[in-house]
Parts: structure tokens; sequence; C-alpha cells
């Protein structure tokens, strides 16, 4: 059938989408979010289809941004249109649904259906649902890591390419701004390539941002690389491992992260990583809350990676509270700064950061831990991470009071004596959200006690900070209704918790 083109000037956040007459439906005989196949010349584009009785005529079709720039249409052409025919990647994810181990041949299915765009939102969710019920094993997993590699574009690096990445789960996580420039100072290529938050208080690409532009494309993050040895960038940017990023668009959503094995390691391979040190915080409120769990993680880490040709280590790290003092992307950037400067020492935050360091280091026969250190307290990373600003288009100059605070402010202080024996990661990471972090820059907590800390009736124990009153005066009556820092009472410190 063919229809004539309306360009609606508006974007639909990456989905292609387009509008026809409900009679123009039954022809084709679907419903809507269902798909047809949209042709012109030589190119075809699968999109979702919504219906309307009266907005859009019979023998027309409205379409969205992403469908006109990917067929170069305008208002005023003519494309062919047909129903698309029955895709065997549905019954593959009804396979897994039920249980079933699917076949690599069946997985590259499923990827090329994704970036395609065959699949709908229900039918991935399906899959990304499935996966999490049934588990992924490890031949799924290297088969979905290796469809997504073969569907990707290749970055190739100079020199020995290394990376690392953490699995998340801490709020105030800012490690990869040490780790990146000391390892780039050692002379190892390390092209980082991170996530912005979706669920935290600050991604490792919002706290970057505060210091320089991350929104490279390929051609940039080559440039960048080349000159200076290394990058922090955002992920999302150089359109990198394209299937697992349409895999997140649904499981964020859905808070479940089934494909975290392959959608980690297909980047790193991607980008031509020989080394990976995989950082695994473990803690009550993390991700993952013992060491058993972590060595059952880190042992598929590396299984994964000797299949794909990368060497793998993982560090179990403490994740029982925040890392450093601050929280939010511009107060955490300031640590940073200040740390990596020596300014400031969070000693949790240097060891994090030295230790990891030290481990890729031995990897690459390059050093270890005292190496990390050498190189962080000579200034040689403080210069390097200065450099990789510059090259990234931001002021290598930049000094921590050149990065602003939020214009309001107010702290919650102690109700008593004693000792801070925990600080609950889940509800500080809760406040700071609220208070407007990530996306108000600016916003965010600052600690004042960690765990061990000793601590007097009336002293503040953390500062929330918003762009916004509104925003603070929520945050404030959130964190005043939560139990956030446990103290005991010098005097009752006993082993006998409760009597039953």
């Amino acid at each position: 059938m063919k229809l004539r083109v309306h360009v609606l000037g508006l974007d639909a956040g990456g989905k292609t989408i387009a509008i026809i007459n409900e009679e123009d439906a039954r022809e084709f005989g679907v419903h809507p979010l269902e798909r047809i196949v949209l042709r012109k010349g030589s190119k075809k584009l699968t999109v979702v289809v919504n219906t309307t009785k009266k907005f859009v005529k019979e023998g027309n079709i409205v379409v969205y941004k992403e469908v006109s720039e990917r067929l170069r249409l305008k208002t005023g052409d003519t494309v062919e249109a047909e129903p698309r025919e029955t895709l065997a990647s549905k019954y593959y994810i009804r396979k897994k649904i039920d249980g079933g181990e699917l076949a690599a041949n069946e997985i590259r299915c499923i990827v090329d259906d994704v970036l395609d765009r065959n699949l709908n939102d229900l039918e991935m969710a399906a899959f990304i649902t499935a996966l999490h019920i049934h588990g992924l094993t490890m031949n799924e997993a290297a088969a979905l890591s290796k469809a997504m590699v073969a569907t990707s574009k290749k970055i190739a690096f100079h020199g020995t390419v290394v990376d690392k990445h953490s699995i998340g789960g801490v709020s105030g996580d800012k490690t990869s701004l040490l780790l990146v420039p000391i390892i780039a100072a050692a002379g190892l290529t390390i092209p980082k390539t991170s996530s912005r938050s979706i669920t935290s208080p600050a991604g490792t690409a919002d706290r970057m941002e505060i210091l320089a532009p991350v929104e490279l494309d390929i051609k940039s993050i080559k440039r960048v690389v080349k000159k200076v040895g290394g990058c922090l960038v955002w992920g999302g940017a150089g359109d990198l491992a394209p299937a697992d990023d349409l895999f997140i668009q649904i499981e964020h959503p859905l808070s479940l992260d089934p494909l975290l094995l392959p959608s980690v390691m297909s980047k790193k391979k991607v980008a031509g990583s020989k080394y990976v040190v995989i950082d695994i915080p473990v803690g009550l409120e993390a991700k993952i809350k013992n060491k058993e769990e972590a060595e059952k993680l880190a042992k598929k880490f590396i299984m994964l990676g000797k299949d794909l040709g990368i060497k793998v280590d993982c560090g179990i790290t403490n994740g029982n509270q925040p890392i450093g003092y601050a929280i939010g992307p511009a107060l955490e950037a300031k640590e940073a700064l200040e740390t990596i400067m020596r300014i400031k020492k969070p000693t949790d935050l240097l060891d994090k950061a030295t230790s990891l360091a030290g481990l890729l280091l031995r990897m690459c026969g390059k050093g270890n831990v005292a190496t990390a250190k050498k190189i962080l307290n000579s200034g040689m990373a403080e210069k390097k991470l200065r450099q990789i600003i510059g090259a990234q288009g931001g002021n290598p100059k930049i000094m921590p009071d050149d990065i602003p605070f939020a214009d309001h402010k107010i702290s919650i202080k102690s109700g008593s004596d004693g000792i801070v024996t925990g600080v609950s990661d889940d509800r500080i990471a809760y406040v700071a959200k609220v208070a407007g972090a990530p996306k108000d820059k600016l916003a965010g907590i600052m600690l004042n006690k960690k765990i061990g800390d000793s601590v007097k009736k009336g002293e503040i124990l953390f500062t929330i900070f918003a762009e916004k009153r509104q925003k603070l005066n929520k945050a404030y009556k959130t964190a005043r209704s939560m139990h956030i820092f446990y103290i005991l009472d010098h005097k009752e410190r006993k082993m006998l918790i409760e009597r039953v």
C-alpha cells in the first residue's frame, strides 16, 4: 500500500513511530503498538504503529523525527507500506519464557530484530523478564556478547588497552575520576566509557560532565585517547554496542539487570580492551550482599572474558556506606578534584582507587598498588586528569573553588552522643535524589560523619544541598522521617541484642 507522508516535527525518544488511520490498520491486519515496514527507494524501516480515526486520513501516514531522518522523508513524499512478516525471534523469546536455553543463532536473531526495531517494548520486556526469572547461562552470555560485538562499530586504539568497570550500587563512587588518570599516566591506554545515572544520585558521566563535556562521538573519543591516553565519556553518545543500549532502555524502567555480563563485556570488547578490572562492591544495601555472591559473579566475568579474549580480574570492595563524603554530580566532582590534588584525603576513596588501579597495573606488568599511590602522590595523576579535561573540551586549569555550591542547604544533626555504626546508603541516595540529583547538578549531600566516627549530640551528620528551595524542604522532611545514621551510645556496647 502506498501512503502519503506527513512529517511530525517531534522526536519519539529514539523510537521509530508512525500514525495511520484505523481503516488502513485493518487493511494491514495490525493493532496499535504492532509493526509495519516502510520502504522508500532502497531504504526500509520497521515502525511502531499508532492508530487514529480522525487525526490521519486514510492513505496517509504521520511519522516522527526518527522515521523521517532514517528514511530521509519530507512531507508530501510517498512510501510503500506492508505488514511485517512473522518473526522467528518471537518464538525464541517464548522458548526462554518457558525456561529453555537459547542457542547462539537464536540469540543473534533476537539481537538483529532489536536493532531493526522489529520487536516492540512489550516483546523486549518479556525477553528481559524471562532472562531475569530463568537466568542467563554462560553459553547465552557469551552468545549475547558476541552478537552485540558483531553488530557494533569497533574502535581501534594504540598501545595496551585496558578498562575498569563497577557493577555499581554504592553512592559517591567517584573512583574512575582518579583511576583513569592514574592508569593513563602509567602509559596504558584507557578509553573509559561510562553511564549516566538512572537510579542513583550520580553516574561517572554525570560527575565528569562538571569538569568537561562527555557526549563525544567515536571520532572525538579516538582523538582524545590518541592525544592523552585516556578519556572519561558517556557511553551512549558513541553508539557503542547499540543493541545493548536498546535493551537498557527496557531494563531501567523494570529495575532489572539480567544482561549485566554481556552488557559490560561487549562494550569492553568493542573498545579493544585486553585487560579489564571489575569492581564488585559488597554490602547489605549493595547489589551484591555477601562475599560468596561476589565470588560467583567474579568467576562468571572471568570465564566470559576468557571466551572473548579479555583478561579479567575482579576486585571485591567494601560497599557498606557511600564512598568518600560527597554525593551528587558537582559535589563529587569537587571532591574528586580535591583528592587528586591532595588537598583532601578521604581514606576509603584513595584506598579504593589505588587498589583497583594496582590490580590493573599488575595485570599488565606495569606495577602494583604502590605504583598507583606513587603516581597519585607525585602529581602525575592530576596532570593527566587536567590533560583529559582539556582534550575533552573543558578547562584544564579548573580548581575546586570554581565548582559552585547549590543556593540552598540545610544540615541534619545528631540527637545523641556515640559511635556511628552504620550509614544507610539506600536512604542517603534517596534523599539526594529528592533534593534533585542528578538532574540538578549542584544538588546532593555532603557527609560529615561515617562509620567508626565519634559523634556528639548536636553535631552535623550531613548537609543537604538543593538548587530549589521546594526540593530542599522536601528532602529535609524526607531525611527527618528516615533512620539514616545508626549511632551506638558509648555506654551501650553490648553483644546481646534481644531475648526472644
